[in-house]
């Protein structure tokens, strides 16, 4: 089951915002929060990585060649 993604937007007293993604791993948040940051001027960025950002699914795929002998 897919956990739920939102995003939070938090305002500051100082002028500055926070953007905060939740449900989403690797870096697909950041790619979420994107068009967010662009319209609200991409200024000062600083990321923190939560451990959802290192939990990347991996797939692989396992091919068995079978010889005829």
């Amino acid at each position: 089951m897919e956990k739920k993604k939102r995003i939070e937007i938090t305002c500051k007293t100082d002028g500055t915002f926070e953007i905060e993604a939740f449900g989403f791993e690797g870096n697909s948040c950041e790619q979420a929060t994107r068009d967010f940051e662009k319209a609200l001027g991409n200024k000062d960025i600083r990321r923190k990585r939560k451990s959802e950002y290192f939990n990347v699914s991996i797939t692989t795929q396992q091919t068995n060649h079978v010889r005829g002998g």
